[in-house]
């Protein structure tokens, strides 16, 4: 009777052994509406993902702003992954300011915002050292060439956004090995 018990106690209890699947859905809904200055948002669902929202203001005689990102990833990912990026309703809308958004989902994705704005009387250079990213992204797949990658779907609301005034940055990605960026630079000299 005890060795029919153990038995039983270890059928019920394999689930807890087993890994959770991972959820590469992101969702962003109703957030962030009328917002006001500076606001950066970074949502991931998955595993590795780098983001970044990086600002810099300068003022002065020799103002010089600078934003500098990197981001280095060396994985190993299946591209079967499903994923899922996507902001539903006003998110975002009727603001004023500057505002940077990095959403995704998947694995080892990469997304960086930066701004960088110079108020001053000497003149300066634009470079491109204002972002700056590696990514090495090694994806093995053993399976036959004709294997289908992962479901992938991003979405954005028609209201998301609307009425917003200022600098808007979205990165939005899903899938395996995404890289964006969005780089502003300003410079006004008298």
């Amino acid at each position: 009777m005890n060795r029919t018990l153990l038995i039983i106690a270890m059928f019920c209890s394999a689930s807890t052994f087993a890994q959770s699947p991972v959820i590469n859905n992101a969702e962003i809904d109703g957030s962030g509406a009328q917002y006001q200055g500076n606001l950066g948002v970074n949502q991931a669902a998955g595993d590795l993902q780098q983001q970044a929202n990086a600002r810099a203001i300068a003022v002065g005689h020799g103002a010089s702003a600078t934003t500098q990102i990197r981001q280095r990833l060396r994985t190993v990912v299946d591209p079967r992954i499903d994923a899922r990026s996507s902001i539903q309703g006003d998110s975002f809308s009727h603001g004023n300011g500057v505002l940077g958004v990095n959403q995704s989902a998947g694995a080892s994705n990469q997304q960086a915002n930066a701004v960088r704005i110079s108020i001053g009387t000497q003149p300066q250079s634009i470079d491109d050292s204002v972002l700056r990213q590696q990514n090495v992204t090694l994806i093995i797949n053993s399976d036959p060439t004709d294997s289908e990658p992962g479901y992938r779907q991003i979405a954005t609301s028609d209201q998301a956004f609307t009425g917003s005034r200022g600098v808007i940055q979205l990165n939005q990605s899903a899938g395996v090995g995404n890289r964006t960026a969005n780089t502003l630079s300003v410079r006004v000299t008298d």
